[in-house]
């Protein structure tokens, strides 16, 4: 259940980043996260409550009358005064089980409701990149974005997602243990409570103060150590070459003096932190100790009995362990700010809209698809390709090879219709493709994917059911009758996309039947890895073959040098241009890079390969 979006249900506390504040400003806040707010509070409310009824049952113990902690304390009667000192600790330590128990469900349940809270953030941000994803496609490639978008999948935002399950489980449950804490502590005794403040607050200063001056010196200590560290191997490494030249003393007292600057910087690197714990220990230690003493001597002069002591120690302990876990989330969320600023950056980006009722439509490219000096960038500013002017002609298989796989993809998506040149022009059929609707031209290509697009259905409903008189020159085409007859069903077997029945490359050629049946007019194949089985490779490159048609503009994006090599024109890219255009033997005699890069791809005594 949603409730509408406003910021501040979010912003708890100010420790936000305005990076995450923009995101969670895009998604509604969810009732539970409000339920949560508030069990949360319940529960911090429940730590001065259980000290209290401890410091009761300590003042049973020792034989003090029952009454109030401290006088600025109300008195706690229960009702039960009347009853025996056993009795009486009894009934307490039980209403102190029934609140401890409770307090540990609603933490519980405050779990719950927060990863689910979490979890709901991470859909809905997940969806909002796949909108904003499909909506840069009509600009840009897919390939454009690709990178930004994997990493905000894959690293960003799952990383949001847990610093802010935290953020919650935390706020405002440890803000408000804290205040009161220390308002239950200032009750029992108002000067020892000032005083601790005051010391924790200029020990944490004196801490930060250290820990700045000791990361003001590092880095230099360490780029000296990392200086001195290169400087050694060299050294080891030429040591007969400089003995040869140089007199050996010479070459060993350099050795030694660069030795010795090593170990200093090294040691100076690896121990700057080695007075942090040691620094940490001594200042709580004096803190306890001046507090102890302070205690005991109001203890011995009767100004403060020992149950009043318990319960405000035990406020104390409470209140750092939440100041503690504040500095935690707050340390977290800085870490997490990059992450956010990359989500903020990808989400924002302004789409550029046009009317399509000014373009034209066309059902089908029938002749060529032109580029000219065009230039594609990524998401980033990038360039994915710089200044490509090169002729796609139909009645060809064309292959793209390229030295960075996503330059090829953003040049055949281009072709499909996913995304517009940044600068330059496309001409398909002559027609400038600024003037055309790209959903139309979309409509009239196919894209073979590697793994065939499987969806979960018979192998019929994954090929076509509108054009079924297509589907059995399809698969003949596709080198698929061995599969069709191996299923105990045949075409009406049910496969899922990691069907472990498809042997080597049979799900790609349903992708190719596919292709085949839709008699798209631009046809992009992205070939799936080599299988190293001749046999097998020979029959999917024959049905990738089966695909050209003159009327169909036929592009692969090989994998395997069989594919290259059966090519009518390869279009050869590197760094970002087209460098060279021909069938792969021409290439292969004029061009050093192609051939070097073609080596290094296909040499079958290369590891991997």
């Amino acid at each position: 259940m949603l409730v509408p979006s406003h910021q501040s249900s979010y912003e708890v506390a100010p420790v936000l980043s305005k990076s995450l504040k923009a995101l969670l400003g895009r998604m509604p806040v969810p009732l539970a996260l409000i339920v949560a707010m508030v069990l949360n509070c319940l529960v911090a409310l429940s730590v001065p409550v259980l000290s209290t009824l401890i410091g009761h049952v300590v003042q049973i113990q020792v034989g003090m009358p029952y009454q109030a902690l401290s006088a600025r304390l109300p008195a706690l009667n229960l009702g039960l005064s009347e009853l025996a000192p056993l009795a009486h600790i009894t009934c307490l330590l039980l209403i102190s089980l029934v609140i401890f128990v409770l307090v540990e469900a609603l933490l519980y349940v405050v779990y719950l409701l927060v990863q689910q809270v979490a979890v709901e953030f991470e859909i809905g941000m997940i969806q909002q990149l796949r909108e904003q994803s499909q909506r840069l496609a009509r600009v840009r490639t897919l390939s454009a974005q690709q990178t930004s978008l994997q990493d905000s999948l894959e690293y960003h935002l799952p990383w949001i997602r847990n610093v802010l399950s935290m953020y919650w489980r935390c706020v405002p449950r440890h803000p408000v243990q804290c205040a009161a804490c220390l308002l239950c502590a200032s009750l029992i005794h108002f000067r020892f409570t000032l005083l601790t403040i005051v010391a924790s607050v200029l020990a944490l200063l004196l801490y930060q103060w250290l820990d700045r001056t000791r990361r003001v010196h590092l880095p230099i200590a360490r780029e000296n150590a990392t200086r001195h560290r290169s400087s050694l191997i060299t050294l080891s490494l030429r040591g007969p070459l400089l003995a040869a030249v140089h007199h050996p003393r010479d070459v060993e007292r350099k050795f030694a003096e660069r030795l010795e600057s090593y170990r200093r910087d090294a040691i100076r690197s690896l121990t700057s932190s080695a007075w942090k714990v040691p620094a940490l220990v001594l200042c709580l230690a004096t803190l306890a100790g001046v507090l102890i003493f302070m205690m005991s001597v109001q203890l011995l002069q009767g100004n403060l009995p020992l149950p009043s002591a318990i319960s405000f120690v035990i406020c104390l302990i409470a209140a750092a362990f939440s100041v503690r876990r504040m500095h935690q989330v707050r340390r977290d969320i800085r870490h997490v700010a990059s992450a956010a600023e990359e989500l903020n950056r990808f989400l924002t980006q302004v789409v550029p809209q046009s009317d399509d009722s000014l373009l034209e439509s066309i059902d089908k490219v029938r002749q060529n698809t032109v580029l000219e000096h065009v230039t594609v960038q990524d998401s980033r500013s990038r360039k994915l390709l710089e200044d490509v002017s090169v002729a796609f002609n139909s009645g060809q298989l064309i292959g793209i090879a390229a030295d960075q796989w996503l330059e090829g993809r953003a040049l055949a998506e281009l072709l499909i219709g996913l995304g517009r040149p940044t600068s330059g022009r496309m001409l398909v059929d002559g027609k400038l493709a600024a003037d055309l609707k790209m959903d139309s031209l979309t409509s009239c290509a196919h894209w073979v994917a590697s793994d065939g697009s499987i969806l979960t259905g018979s192998i019929a409903e994954n090929l076509s059911t509108a054009n079924l008189r297509f589907i059995d020159p399809a698969i003949e085409l596709a080198q698929l009758n061995d599969l069709i007859v191996r299923l105990s069903e045949g075409m009406n077997t049910l496969v899922t996309h990691d069907d472990d029945r498809f042997l080597a490359d049979e799900a790609f050629r349903i992708g190719i039947a596919r292709a085949l049946i839709r008699q798209a007019s631009i046809v992009v194949v992205e070939e799936p890895e080599p299988v190293h089985d001749p046999s097998v490779e020979q029959k999917t490159l024959q049905a990738v073959k089966n695909l050209v048609r003159p009327e169909y503009l036929t592009v692969v994006l090989p994998k395997r040098i069989g594919t290259l090599r059966q090519c009518d024109q390869v279009v050869f890219v590197h760094g970002h241009r087209v460098q060279d255009v021909g069938s792969h033997a021409e290439l292969l005699q004029r061009n050093d890079v192609y051939r070097h890069l073609t080596y290094l791809r296909f040499n079958p005594y290369q590891s991997g390969n």
